[in-house]
């Protein structure tokens, strides 16, 4: 009874762990810049927006401050291989900044000479309200990664003058990851995505992971109640070692759909190499069972070789009592 108990509260955690972790799109592309250069400028994404998309709009301009770009900026009328300004001619989109002076931050003044040490600017999806049931804006969030594909992030003035374009990235990479956080380094305009991982992905491996880890536990906690039950130490863990690798294939499935991860988040190899090694020493909890089974096999092995030796000498330290009495 306690047993099954343990295994309904482990399943119930494994669930609500699942279901926790379902929400986490959120509706704008983060992105944040150090020192003060980008205290007057703004960052934008060009999208494969035309005239017949339902989204398109020939002017709209939300920047947060009541900051107003030219209906004759370059930006305005940028269209290059059919990329155009998100936030000029998509409907309702908008740019929201937040800018943390370096005069509140002493560790940070005298190394940006009193300019803005932080800056983060927030390029928003536009929300619609009644296309859409959920109140996170995370569908619209979905099916402009999905729509859209590909873009490249610009820089411009508030005359509207581009100063940067980045190479070409995926809003959604393999289908299954989605841009949200982007460091873009713009004296040497590099850019550094951060996708996130679907909710099917997500949820696939937890699944995964609770059945590995569920079946090992049962593995191990029937293996020791036997033991204990009918003192037996010397029996076969043929069956054992069978359950243990069955429920422990999950855990290989695991690793795969790891590096399946790890590419689908990365731009280049060393990306790729470096999103794997982050993703193993983060997730390596999900492969725990594997270890822990071996253990507690090799433990019982290594008392039985104890248990055996000790009635080899107990059985030749009899035998030679019986020759000695039989002598006298």
């Amino acid at each position: 009874m306690r047993k099954k108990r343990f295994i309904m509260i482990f399943l119930l955690v494994g669930i609500m762990f699942v279901l926790s972790g379902c929400a986490y799109y959120s509706s704008e592309f983060d992105f944040e810049f150090k020192g003060g250069y980008m205290a007057d400028k703004y960052v934008d994404l060009f999208i494969p927006i035309d005239e017949n998309d339902e989204f398109y709009t020939q002017y709209n301009c939300d920047i947060e401050g009541d900051i107003e770009i030219p209906e004759d900026s370059e930006i305005a009328n940028y269209n290059k291989d059919g990329y155009r300004s998100m936030l000029i001619h998509m409907k309702d989109s908008k740019l929201q900044i937040s800018i943390s002076d370096s005069e509140d931050y002493p560790d940070s003044h005298e190394k940006y000479n009193g300019t803005p040490c932080e800056i983060n600017q927030w390029v928003f999806v536009p929300y619609y309200e009644g296309r859409y049931t959920d109140p996170y804006n995370e569908e619209m969030f979905l099916e402009f990664c999905k729509k859209y594909r590909k873009c490249h992030v610009a820089v411009f003035d508030g005359d509207g003058n581009i100063l940067h374009i980045s190479k070409q990235i995926p809003l959604v990479s393999l289908g299954n990851f989605y841009l949200q956080d982007i460091s873009y380094n713009i004296e040497k305009n590099k850019i550094k995505p951060d996708y996130i991982t679907s909710v099917e992905v997500f949820i696939f491996i937890v699944i995964v992971w609770l059945f590995s880890v569920a079946g090992a536990i049962g593995c191990i906690i029937t293996l020791i109640v036997y033991k204990i039950n009918h003192n037996q130490w010397d029996k076969t863990y043929k069956k054992y070692i069978i359950a243990t690798s069955l429920f422990n294939v999950p855990s290989v499935l695991c690793i795969v759909v790891y590096i399946y991860t790890a590419f689908g988040k990365s731009l280049t190899i060393a990306d790729f190499f470096i999103n794997l090694f982050t993703i193993l020493t983060t997730v390596n909890i999900y492969s725990i069972s594997v270890p822990i089974t071996i253990l507690i096999l090799c433990f019982f092995v290594f008392r039985e070789k104890q248990l055996r030796l000790k009635k080899v000498l107990e059985e030749k330290h009899r035998q030679e009592s019986l020759d000695i009495s039989g002598k006298i």
